[in-house]
């Protein structure tokens, strides 16, 4: 969401087109949305949780926005380290 809306940004701004990166960035993120609210529909958190989750969304979007506007590289390096155990399990015998 956050390489999303600055790509929006900056095509804004340049007047130049990002050739679908806006779309790729927000479809990632409405995939992890949708692994949120399954887990939140299976496990049905309580207050304390749901308001924990809230906190830690809103300090890790703004750190992530601030580290993102200055290394947009070791942000996406970041994103591919947290996705990388996720390919190995799901992607095995595709070698």
């Amino acid at each position: 969401m956050v390489g999303a809306m600055l790509r929006h940004m900056v095509s804004l701004r340049t007047l130049k087109r990002d050739h679908g990166w806006i779309h790729t960035l927000l479809e990632e993120a409405e995939n992890e949305r949708m692994h949120l609210l399954t887990f939140m529909k299976l496990q049905q958190p309580g207050l304390a949780f749901r308001c924990a989750v809230l906190g830690a969304q809103g300090v890790f979007f703004n750190a992530f926005l601030f580290c993102y506007v200055f290394t947009p590289r070791t942000c996406h390096r970041f994103v591919g380290y947290l996705a990388g155990p996720y390919n190995d399990h799901f992607h095995v015998g595709s070698t």
